[in-house]
């Protein structure tokens, strides 16, 4: 979708706004939008980045989740919703979105990689090296992440000797 260059410059600015965390003047960039743009899934996605630098989670999840119904064969949207259910409903929740989008999206390395680390932080270790294995197989930039993602330090010795750089 094509977007008029002020709207494009409004959400531009959102984003920005954000980053700087002047969150009020990222919320109006995005409430003075046209009302039949506000469900489109690039102003969502702003709003859901603005909430997420901003940490307010339970709005974070409602945007997330309704980017998932507009776009279900996404799989960054059950990524962000897990993310921010973790933060506002707990690990075992945000643990039970990335199972159920394991199965629709079985190849996607960053659901197994937030898989392990979720299962890691649980304490689920034989399922934390499995999703991770499972990620990294995917895709090998996650062995990199593996050794200083803090949510994998119950395995820490393990991801260090298995996915040493040769």
């Amino acid at each position: 979708m094509n977007l008029d260059p002020q709207i494009h410059r409004r959400l531009t600015a959102a984003g920005g706004f954000a980053e700087l965390s002047l969150f009020q003047e990222a919320v109006q960039e995005l409430e003075e939008l046209p009302d039949n743009l506000k469900e489109i899934p690039v102003v969502l996605a702003t709003w859901l980045e603005v909430y997420q630098l901003w940490q307010k989670w339970s709005e974070a999840s409602s945007v997330a989740l309704r980017l998932a119904e507009i776009e279900p064969e996404d799989s960054n949207w059950p990524v962000a919703l897990a993310y921010a259910t973790r933060r506002s409903r707990g690990l075992v929740f945000a643990r039970e979105v990335l199972l159920e989008a394991s199965e629709k999206f079985p190849d996607c390395a960053a659901i197994q990689f937030n898989l392990a680390c979720y299962a890691a932080q649980l304490m689920h270790l034989d399922e934390a090296r499995q999703h991770l294995h499972q990620a990294i197989q995917l895709d090998k930039e996650f062995a990199t992440l593996a050794k200083t993602d803090p949510d994998l330090q119950p395995i820490r010795t393990e991801v260090e000797q298995d996915y040493d750089d040769p």
